[in-house]
Formats: structure tokens, sequence, C-alpha cells
């Protein structure tokens, strides 16, 4: 997921950007007691000041340069500044920073509201044009993101339309915040934890008697504790405790911001949020085409969902015979044995050949020759942390350096829980050259333990490369405007270029080099069980993509009420309806749904939708050698380096050399036409 810190639309335009930095390429994170919100405070304040300077200027001395390219590189600046110091919310271990970086996401936020509702700013930006295509683009961009927000309404709407929007930001960083800082945790003995492997006993906390061993609701904790225990009880209590964090609180704030988001809509002349999100800055365009989409493959997976559901209830009659129904808990544990069974699959052996440094290394390799760049680690350089790393990325023919990014992948209290990729500095062209972006991938894995390395899943490895393909759309970006840089495109289309590089590590070849055994790495994944893997990449994915679908419907049906939703109702019915079984009873799923309340509201379908997409560009790669420098100079010119300049159709086509199609998308679910 590229995470979007402003999870709204209105700051569509504000999108993330940062220059709170120290050294070349590096952003600052000691902070004092104090100091971290009085620089956020006076960010915005000096913000302000400059945006007052530009609606000040008469219509008659009001050019491009001191408008629209203005109030641009002004923003521009002001990301530079805040957007380091809200990152710290999602990674800083020190508490106080954490807390008012938090306080600094709602402060910007705020800002971002009244400045994308300031009528005398639009006046001053609107009837100015641009003198090429990139500066009309940039002003149809700018007015888009401006007129989004009501500066079309009258006045006394106007003003309730801001107030709502500064409502609807509160709720969305609380909810945010409140799952960063989330420590639900569950108690299990070693009975209960039948089934799990030694590595992951060996890491445990004991509880304070020493009886009993401590298991976090993290991911790295849930993901094995879900496909290893073998006692169903022990599994049903770990789903239970995740589907419960936040319940309560999150729940209400998640139900609060879908009226919010209707009462917007309606101002905006908008029958539903989701008719107003989709109207601009999406490919889809509008809710009847999401979910002609969407139920269009739910017709088309529902017997492969089936087929895997019986293959699951089937095993689990093997392992009791008493057994009649697949239940929610089950679903990752019976699948997990089910491929040891079938596959000789062993996630734990696999793992093995999987070391996380191997493995990012050879990911560098594979991305070099295929982009055409070089990773250089940065030494003697501080951080927030001391496991984080910072990288150079250097071009291979001019030797210039392009850009910089940070890896943070251990875990810590209070950091954030999933895989991600922040922007956290632009690109953008100045003066003296090209601004070097720099962004940060972050995540969470294993632990060494028992005395071995941080060891990674293969679906760890698959993330990885898919993360890391965001990574590459943020820094090698050459767009010439911070606002429509990076990974700054339609909604629906900015997974499509990471979610292409997963196909990579289905690859033989790609295997073969980031595999290497963590006792030695001249050990590559042995030939049968890498041939056993590749047999299985189609296993279950009947379920997996239904699963996509749940969600993607449950966002849509969300944002197309017109009415109070009772959330966890919704999602329990469309559980049952969509995927065929019955929900966790006391489960509130919604409340750990960072995606609703992160900027994917009646954006969930985009991870379907964009596969589509994903998969027609892999067609030319594909076509020939997979890591051809030629393709990835291609793919590199102009789908990473473009950011918004264009429409994405365009780029799509203009990559392939013909109008997209969803053939290779459905070949790979396995559906014919």
């Amino acid at each position: 997921m590229s995470r979007i810190i402003f999870s709204f639309s209105l700051l569509a335009l504000l999108s993330s950007t940062a220059n709170a930095t120290t050294a070349a390429g590096t952003i600052r994170s000691d902070f004092e007691p104090g100091e971290l919100i009085e620089l956020c405070v006076q960010a915005v304040a000096q913000t302000g000041t400059q945006f007052d300077s530009i609606a000040q200027i008469t219509p008659e001395a009001r050019t491009f340069d001191n408008t629209v390219l203005a109030f641009e590189n002004a923003n521009a600046r002001f990301q530079e500044i805040v957007t380091p110091l809200i990152f710290m919310a999602y990674v800083s271990p020190n508490k106080i920073t954490n807390t008012e970086a938090a306080d600094c996401e709602v402060q910007v936020g705020d800002f971002g509201v009244k400045t994308l509702g300031r009528k005398d700013l639009y006046v001053a930006l609107k009837d100015q044009t641009g003198r090429n295509s990139a500066e009309a683009r940039l002003h149809q961009k700018t007015l888009e993101a401006f007129e989004a927000n009501g500066l079309k309404l009258a006045d006394d709407q106007l003003a309730q339309l801001t107030q709502l929007f500064s409502r609807l930001n509160k709720l969305q960083s609380t909810f945010s915040d409140n799952l960063n800082k989330d420590s639900t945790q569950i108690e299990l003995n070693t009975e209960e934890l039948d089934g799990v492997s030694l590595d992951f006993l060996a890491r445990l906390k004991k509880s304070g008697d020493g009886s009993r061993l401590i298991v976090t609701t993290k991911a790295t904790d849930y993901v094995h504790v879900m496909e290893n225990a073998k006692k169903s009880e022990t599994r049903k209590k770990m789903l239970l405790a995740y589907q419960n964090r936040q319940a309560e609180t999150n729940t209400q704030l998640l139900e609060q911001a879908l009226t919010i988001r209707q009462q917007i809509a309606q101002l905006m002349g908008r029958a539903t949020w989701a008719e107003y999100q989709l109207k601009t800055g999406r490919m889809a365009k509008n809710p009847e085409t999401v979910f002609e989409f969407l139920h269009g493959l739910k017709d088309k997976l529902s017997v492969k969902k089936q087929d895997d559901l019986n293959q699951l209830l089937e095993f689990k009659k093997s392992l009791d015979s008493s057994a009649t129904s697949v239940e929610a808990w089950d679903i990752a544990y019976l699948g997990n044995q089910l491929k040891k069974r079938d596959y000789a699959l062993d996630t734990e052996l696999i793992k093995e050949y999987f070391p996380a440094n191997h493995v990012i290394q050879a990911m560098f390799e594979i991305y070099s020759q295929i982009l055409g760049v070089r990773y250089e680690e940065v030494s003697d350089t501080q951080t927030w942390s001391p496991d984080v790393k910072l990288y150079k990325i250097t071009d291979q023919k001019s030797n210039h350096t392009i850009g910089y990014f940070y890896t943070d992948f251990v875990p810590r209290q209070d950091k954030y829980e999933h895989f991600a990729a922040f922007t956290l500095i632009g690109g953008r062209l100045m003066p003296d050259g090209y601004n070097q972006p720099i962004s940060a991938i972050v995540g969470n894995f294993n632990p060494p333990a028992n005395g071995k390395p941080a060891l990674l899943r293969h679906e760890e490895v698959e993330t990885l490369f898919h993360e890391f393909g965001h990574i590459m759309h943020q820094t090698l970006t050459r767009a010439p405007f911070a606002s429509l840089s990076g990974s700054s495109t339609s909604r629906d289309f900015v997974e499509a270029p990471s979610q292409m590089l997963e196909n990579w590590i289905w690859q033989e070849s790609i295997l073969n080099r980031i595999s290497g055994h963590y006792l030695d790495s001249r050990q590559k994944l042995p030939k049968e069980l890498l041939q056993k893997m590749l047999a299985a990449q189609n296993f279950q994915q009947g379920y997996f993509y239904t699963r996509q679908l749940l969600l993607a419907l449950t966002d849509m049906t969300f944002h197309t009420a017109t009415g109070p939703v009772d959330v966890t109702a919704t999602f329990d019915r469309m559980y049952k309806e969509v995927i065929g079984i019955e929900p966790l009873a006391g489960g509130h799923f919604v409340a750990g749904w960072g995606h609703l309340m992160g900027g994917y509201d009646a954006g969930y379908y985009g991870y379907l939708w964009s596969e589509v997409y994903a998969q027609d560009m892999f067609t030319a790669f594909e076509s020939t050698d997979l890591l051809n420098p030629e393709v990835g100079a291609r793919y590199r010119q102009i789908i990473l380096e473009s950011g918004n300049m264009e429409d994405a159709q365009d780029l799509i086509s203009r990559f392939l050399g013909r109008p997209s199609n969803n053939e290779a998308f459905l070949r790979k679910l396995g559906i014919t036409k």
C-alpha cells in the first residue's frame, strides 16, 4: 500500500512531499519536547502568510508566475517542512515526538481544509492560462482541487463545508493514531500454541508470573498464529483480539466519518460520497462503473471461490470427522496446512531460504538492472531508530544522484504496523536543478530468533517487491511540479506499477537470484521446492480475490449509503453474502481497517481495478527478458517518471504501444471470457 498521509480529497493538491532535512537526503528525527509542534505551527503560519500575499495581488498585476506557480511552490515548500514531521507519528519510538507529530498531522489537515476553501485564492488562480502543456495540466489539477472542495458554492455553504472537512480530518487522524498506538495482546500457554514454530516461541515475552506467553496483535504474531496454531480455540481467540483492536472507539469514528462524508456530498450536489470521490481524479469516474466491474468479477469468481472453500472443508474433515463447516478462523490455518500436504510446502522451511538482508540486496540488484539505477547505503547517518538505513539512488549512465530512501523493517512499539511506502520529499523542478526526492519503506519483519536472522515468508518477499515498486515510483519521478510528481496519480491507478512488479517473484530465474539459505547464501531454493512453489501459485486464489471483492464492495456499500450505517452489521452481512461463511461473532473488522480512514474511502476497488493494468503492463516484460533494460528504461521513463502529468490511461497505452485490455488479468485468475 502506498501510504497517503493526507487522507481526503481536498488535500490531493497537498500530497506528500518534504524537506525538514539535515544533511543531503536525510530528514530530522531528533526533537526536543515541544520543538516539533512549534516547527509545525510556524510552517502553517508562514505559509498562510504567503497564500495571503498571493490572494492580495490586484487583478491587473496577476500573472501565472505570481499566482499559480507561486501557490504551487509555496505549497511544495510547506510540505517539505511538515511531511517529515508528520511521518514521525508513524515511526518514532519517542512517545513525545510521536504525539506531537500526530497533533501536527491534525493541524496540517485543518490548514489544508481552510486553504482549499479560500475563495480569494481561487479567484487569484482561476483566470490564469498556462503557457505550455505542463503548466496547463498544473492549472487544471489545481483548480480541480479547489472546486472539489466547494469553491463554486455560496459563502454560507462553503463555510459549512469547510467545517465538515475539518471534523473529518480530525476523525481520520485519530482513527489512524489509535491503531498505531494500539497494544492489544493475549496470553497463551504452550499447549494453546501447539503447532507454532520454535523460533516463534523463542521470541515471545513471558507474562508476569512466567506461566504464559504474550502474543501481540501485530501482523508478525497474528499471521503466524492464524496459519500454524493447531487449536481452533486459540485461532478464534487470536482473531477476536485482532478484530477488536480499538473496536468501540474506531467503530464510532468510522460511522461518524461516513455521516460527515454524506453531508459533504450533499453540499457538493452529489448523491453519495462515492459519486463525489469518483467524479475527479479517478479512472472509473462513477460508482456505476465500479459496481459493474466488481459484480462482473464476482460472477466470474463465484465457482472458483466455492471450489476453494469446499477444498478447505474436505481437508478439515480429514482432520476432524465431525466438521461440517469452515469457520472464519480456520481459513488461514487450513490453507497453510493443505499447502503443506498437497504441495509439500512448509512455510518455515521456505523462510530459511529468504533471509531478509539477502533478499533486500538481491531485490536491489534486480531493480537496478531493470531500471538503470544503483543503490548505495549512506553510512554515519542519524535516523529515528538504530535499525533504520538510508540509501542513495544513482543513475547508472550519468552517475547523477536521483534521490534517497529509508528502510525501516524492525517492529517497535507505536510504529505503523503494516507495510507502506511514504513519500517524504517529492520531486520538483527547481531553478538550480531537480529536487531530489526522499521516501521511506516501512514494514515489520519477524525479528531474529534462535540464532537465526530475520527470515521472510514468500508472501513477505512479494510485499517487499510491491512496496519497493512504490518507492521507485516516488523517487524516480521527473515531473516538474511537486503536486503532480511521483505516485500522486489517480487513486485507482497508483497500485498498478507496484502490482506489476509482484510478478517477478513468481519467476524461476528471479527466485534463484533472491533465495539463499541463511547458513550459506550460495545454497539456493532447491529446485524441487521451487517447482512446488510455482505449482502452488494459484492455490486458493478464488478465495483471495473474492476477499478483495468483499472489501471493495463493502467500501462502496458504505459510501453509496444515504443514511446512518451500522458498519459492523453491514460488514458481517456482506461477509456472509460474498464469502459464504459466517463472520466472527463479536468481531469488529472495520475498526482496524485503516484504508477507509487513510485515503482509500470509495477507493478500495482500486486494488482490483489497477491490477487489470498491472497485468497488462507485465506482458511487455513477459514477452521478452524479464530483466530487459530497454523495456525497463521505457517503463521508467513513461510510467515512473511521468507522475500525474498525463492521464494514467494515456501513459499505459503509450507504454504498451496499444490500448490496454483485461486479457492478462483474466488469464491470471484462470477465467475465460
